[in-house]
């Protein structure tokens, strides 16, 4: 079939080459990994890789508003039958998506990843008259560890695929460091993939930190400096903070200032959710105060500023919320507000990645000398909440220990004596992974180098500073005086001796003669081996397996600390 013709016919579309790339290899016959920036139209590699092939492709999407946004985007074409499945459908609704899954009718599927552990859905795949020719995982990143908001239920993926008679996989996400790229290959058991993967700067986007007062209170620090920023930049504008309430506040506080605002969060109703959505998009409100489930796989080109009221848990978060800004190419910018004492948020989630080690012994226990168990019956069993269960056996999995098949776990031999201790030390290196991700966008914040080299080394691409666009190469004058998006800095801080000489921007490799070159393998002293990232003159930004991301100085290399495997 002529993609180019079918990308006309059904999504109006000419394909970039980031998506031609991905369609050659799906139609070819190949699994596909492919990382493109927010908004470079990833969904349209699946909806027209699906057509291509024929038969029915699942689609796998973690938010049920996401799946909404996805039905309604392929509905709308009428080119192809779509129906969704997940925990909020009334009964008849879910019944008629199961029968036209069982007679062969759709075109395409789409649900959560939950769903897959549902034995009617299972059993319904299973035997639909249609065959599965895709299996498409939207926002992959959650498979891994290495990724913001890992996903247990994820790790059953790559077990439901090779159940399903292994399809053709196309995995898709918006942000996705070296690591994280290994481990969707690795979990989703992808066959020697094309990985396509897009340039990651968003060179129209103004990058900035504007540091809160520290004389007020934490909450009052950060709304007060969110306010200023909003109001010395352009708008249509999102606001993204770490709680409702602020969200409330940031909301109320800009009413104030006259601009037509409104939050948006879980615990508004769902039609004054939906009504806020259609008003930002319709152009009714200048700001919305969001929690970061605002914007996922929603398209306003014309956002023009995001400013966040507090730190996200990564770097991939606030990569992938900020890229929410300027999609039709104009200057935008995105602002982190920045106040120290709001690290303890993100900090308390990744303290929760670790499961306690009570529940992992109960659970171990409660699979001690049998072959099968329902999740159900190890749940009583155990007397441990089924969320703790769930991720307790996710980690047995991951292990190699069991297998996880409709409702039940399957134990080929028995458990170890040190299971618990396993999980137990796999809890502790994610947790020490999750506590890396806070302190690499911490860096983001702290340094004062050019922001954009910072950002794009956490994903392994090479940039040579200044960028010119951002505040730090602003207030070190390296910027154009000429500009015309300069983000607006935090005048109040010192100058800085500048890191560069030139103001030019260039796209060649900052490597530092003598270094290893990204990609290689180094083993430290004592956190053992890791993926060198990026280098430059002032750092090494390293990717441990045992303790995430770590940023050192070249000097590692010369001390003995750290050595060049090979």
């Amino acid at each position: 079939m002529d993609i180019d013709q079918l990308a006309r016919d059904v999504l109006d579309i000419s394909p970039t080459p980031a998506q031609r790339t991905a369609l050659d290899a799906i139609t070819a016959g190949h699994d596909v990994l492919a990382v493109l920036p927010t908004g470079s139209g990833k969904s349209a590699i699946y909806q027209l890789g699906g057509l291509a092939l024929g038969g029915l492709t699942v689609v796998i999407s973690p938010l049920i508003a996401l799946q909404r946004d996805q039905l309604h985007s392929l509905e709308r074409r009428r080119k192809a039958s779509v129906a969704m499945l997940n925990s909020t459908q009334k009964a008849a609704d879910r019944a008629a998506a199961l029968a036209g899954l069982g007679r062969g009718e759709l075109d395409f599927l789409l649900l959560g990843p939950e769903q897959l552990a549902n034995v009617e859905t299972h059993h319904a795949l299973l035997s639909s008259r249609r065959a599965i020719t895709m299996l498409a995982v939207d926002e992959a990143h959650l498979v891994s560890e290495w990724g913001h908001d890992f996903r247990p239920e994820y790790l059953r993926l790559g077990d439901t695929i090779a159940a399903l008679g292994g399809p053709r996989i196309v995995a898709l996400t918006a942000t996705a460091a070296p690591p994280v790229r290994t481990e969707i290959i690795r979990e989703l058991r992808l066959r020697s993939p094309v990985v396509v993967i897009a340039d990651f700067d968003r060179p129209n986007i103004g990058l900035g930190v504007r540091r809160a007062h520290s004389y007020a209170s934490e909450e009052l620090a950060v709304v007060d400096r969110v306010v200023e920023v909003v109001l010395a930049n352009e708008t249509p504008a999102l606001v993204y903070a770490p709680s409702h309430p602020r969200c409330e506040d940031i909301a109320q506080r800009l009413q104030r200032t006259g601009l037509r605002a409104a939050a948006y969060h879980a615990g508004l109703s769902s039609a004054r959710r939906a009504e806020v959505q259609d008003a930002f998009f319709a152009g009714r409100l200048d700001v919305v105060a969001a929690t970061s489930a605002f914007g996922m796989g929603i398209d306003k080109p014309d956002v023009r500023t995001v400013v966040h009221a507090g730190v996200p848990s990564s770097v991939d978060e606030y990569y992938q919320e900020i890229g929410r800004a300027g999609r039709d190419g104009q200057p935008a910018k995105a602002v982190l507000v920045y106040d120290e004492r709001t690290l303890r948020i993100p900090r308390l989630f990744a303290a929760r990645t670790r499961i306690a080690p009570a529940a992992v012994k109960a659970v171990v226990s409660a699979l001690s000398g049998v072959d099968r168990l329902s999740i159900a019956e190890l749940t009583r069993i155990s007397k441990v909440s089924r969320q703790s269960v769930d991720r307790v056996i996710a980690e047995l999995a991951e292990l190699g220990l069991l297998t996880i098949d409709d409702e039940s776990v399957q134990i080929p031999a028995a458990l170890p004596a040190d299971s618990t201790e396993e999980v137990d030390a796999a809890g502790r290196r994610r947790q020490a992974i999750a506590g890396s991700r806070i302190d690499s966008i911490r860096h983001y914040a702290e340094t004062v180098h050019c922001r954009r080299a910072e950002l794009l080394a956490y994903f392994g691409e090479a940039f040579s500073p200044p960028c010119g666009n951002c505040d730090n190469d602003t207030l070190l004058g390296t910027q154009p005086a000429a500009s015309p998006h300069a983000v607006d800095g935090d005048t109040s801080r010192p100058d800085q001796p500048s890191a560069a000489e030139s103001g030019q921007h260039a796209r060649q490799s900052p490597t530092r003669p003598g270094l290893p070159a990204p990609g290689a393998t180094v083993i430290h002293r004592l956190w053992g081996p890791g993926t060198l990232l990026s280098q430059d003159n002032h750092e090494l930004v390293i990717a441990f397996d045992s303790v995430g991301y770590r940023h050192l100085t070249p000097a590692a290399l010369t001390n003995g600390l750290l050595t060049v495997a090979g």
